[in-house]
């Protein structure tokens, strides 16, 4: 959320709930961020 992308999880799962109406540049731009995110969090990972 700190990034500006709101996500629900599940246990394992990450569910990705655009809007209906949304850009590609936005759909990019949410993509991008969540990919950012997870690098993140790849340095916890051991």
């Amino acid at each position: 959320l700190e990034r500006g992308l709101y996500l629900m999880t599940h246990w394992n799962m990450v569910m990705v709930v655009p809007p209906l109406t949304i850009t590609r540049e936005e759909v990019d731009e949410g993509l991008a961020t969540l990919d950012e995110a997870l690098a993140v969090a790849d340095e916890y990972v051991l």
